[in-house]
């Protein structure tokens, strides 16, 4: 009986869980970011002009509006955590977060985010695509690689902090090597992808 009780709180345990999410909020986010994704698979495979104009059209006609509701979702939940829109809703907003246009909102969000990976409930590129955005949007090198840019007809890697050890800084957090991210990058731009000698 013991063993069947602990097995009986375990499972209510699970599903006062999953009780808790917002599946509203979650279900938001994720057509939201379904929104934001098939726009930008739109913009790929054309010359890095063409990009980039799409993506600079993207941002007025999606990111913009995107990011206002962002903001109101994070001044009536706070971060969007696992426990408030489960994994896949916590997957979707930090996508979005990209992309917003408010440097202020990512910055509310450095420490949720820092405590969300410490803890392990936020995956690796997600995490070092927030801080190198954020570190690039304010005028600073990015640490981990994630961050490129359109630059004579090409994907650039964006300016980065010690390059000699972007390797180590990678591996340190959980990221694959940057042969694997080059790989990606061609794959989705179809354009000659550059990372600069140190």
């Amino acid at each position: 009986m013991k063993l069947f009780g602990l097995i009986a709180l375990i499972l209510l345990g699970f599903w006062g869980a999953d009780a808790q999410v917002n599946t509203a909020l979650r279900d938001e986010l994720l057509a939201m970011e379904k929104v934001d994704q098939d726009a930008r698979s739109k913009c790929t495979g054309a010359t890095a002009d063409e990009q980039k104009k799409c993506i600079v059209e993207i941002a007025e006609k999606i990111d913009t509006p995107h990011t206002r509701r962002l903001e109101q979702i994070v001044a009536s939940h706070g971060f969007p955590s696992r426990s408030i829109v489960g994994d896949e809703g916590q997957r979707a907003f930090m996508i979005l977060l990209q992309h917003v246009t408010s440097e202020s909102l990512r910055e509310k969000l450095v420490e949720p985010v820092t405590r969300a990976f410490e803890r392990k409930e936020l995956d690796p590129q997600g995490y070092a695509n927030f801080i190198d955005r954020h570190r690039l949007r304010t005028g600073r090198l990015q640490l981990y690689g994630s961050g490129w840019e359109f630059k004579d007809g090409k994907m650039v890697l964006s300016p980065t902090e010690d390059l000699k050890n972007l390797e180590a800084r990678r591996k340190a957090i959980g990221l694959p090597p940057m042969s694997e991210a080059v790989k990606m990058m061609k794959e989705i731009y179809k354009l000659e992808v550059v990372i600069p000698n140190p």
